[in-house]
């Protein structure tokens, strides 16, 4: 497995092997795990992410692809209200 910060704030875990199931498992214990650290307990701030899981070939068959279709499902996860993660589901 494969973490890598990708662009400003994003970061992309690369799970080879990995089904569209198993993978949506792990990106909600991270998000269930950064949401339960206190980063800042004197702040009393919560830290929390929103994720978007794509897997190959299911939906994409290169690299750019996978990357623009877990992009999307970010995005339908920051859109619909944050603190979740989100499957790709093809549009049309």
């Amino acid at each position: 497995d494969i973490p890598a910060r990708y662009g400003g704030e994003e970061f992309a875990v690369i799970l080879p092997q990995t089904g569209l199931e198993d993978a949506y498992l792990v990106a909600e214990r991270i998000r269930s795990a950064v949401e339960s650290n206190q980063l800042f307990p004197d702040l009393n701030l919560i830290v929390t992410i929103s994720a978007g899981v794509a897997t190959a070939p299911l939906h994409a068959k290169s690299p750019k692809q996978i990357i623009e279709a877990a992009d999307k499902a970010l995005y339908q996860a920051k859109n619909s209200g944050r603190n979740k993660v989100i499957k790709y589901k093809h549009e049309g």
